[in-house]
């Protein structure tokens, strides 16, 4: 990495990559990548990161908007780094991602002419996910972390999710815990939640939950029950799976 001051850029953006970030060129030929653009976009972005070959930087402005570009639904967008496709049309994101996905079968396989089917859209544009990973801030609130850092943004709700988990993240509030890393909820076909505590302490904690849902330390000698069941039901085609913690 090249150390130095942080360094402000003007940049095009010419298509987007694997993991939602634009590309685009700088004027001595290295690579900018920056998240929360669109291809056509003229923007000025903050480097966070400078090497030999790329530059890893934020979105600062947009200069010049691509007729594409739509307002996010969701107020943590651009802060929040759960998801990075909201400023651009649904049907518009999923030929974008098969245009990312041709590009890999090209470049890593070496395969010229990958022969897609046509993506398949989701029913549900939104709350359509039935399980989420989250971080804690210091005070113990769920977010998930701001892209390129290991900071937390916090969060109230998530569009993405089903509304009963969204209904759990409103209220849960857990205090920082030695070895504590993440949490994880997930729904069951029947509603049932499940949240689970991802720790490397072996010692389970003790906690009170004033909500009706199953609780589970996953520690390095394996699940042990706090509240609840240690499973739920998932219904995949018509049948029913068990899914343990």
């Amino acid at each position: 990495m090249i150390k130095g001051d942080v360094h402000t850029y003007d940049v095009v953006i010419d298509t987007l990559v694997y993991g939602g970030d634009g590309i685009g060129r700088l004027s001595d030929g290295r690579a900018v990548f920056v998240p929360f653009v669109l291809p056509g976009e003229r923007v000025r972005v903050r480097s966070i990161a400078e090497r030999r070959g790329h530059v890893r930087a934020e979105l600062v402005e947009v200069l010049e908007a691509s007729p594409e570009r739509i307002a996010p639904r969701c107020p943590h967008f651009g802060a929040c780094g759960g998801c990075h496709y909201q400023h651009i049309p649904y049907a518009r994101q999923l030929e974008i991602k098969t245009e990312i996905l041709r590009e890999q079968f090209q470049r890593i396989a070496g395969i010229a002419a990958p022969p897609l089917w046509p993506m398949t859209p989701s029913p549900q544009e939104w709350h359509y996910r039935n399980s989420a990973q989250l971080h804690l801030t210091p005070e113990g609130k769920p977010g998930y972390m701001k892209p390129g850092s290991n900071q937390v943004c916090a969060i109230q709700q998530c569009y993405l999710l089903d509304p009963a988990l969204n209904a759990v993240i409103g209220g849960l509030e857990i205090e920082p815990l030695p070895g504590l890393e993440k949490i994880e909820l997930r729904v069951g076909s029947d509603g049932e939640i499940l949240l689970i505590l991802h720790s490397q302490d072996p010692q389970p904690p003790e906690m009170e939950m004033d909500m009706p849902i199953s609780v589970v330390h996953l520690g390095p000698d394996g699940p042990y029950v706090l509240a609840g069941n240690e499973s739920l039901v998932m219904e995949v085609l018509g049948r029913d799976f068990r899914l343990s913690a």
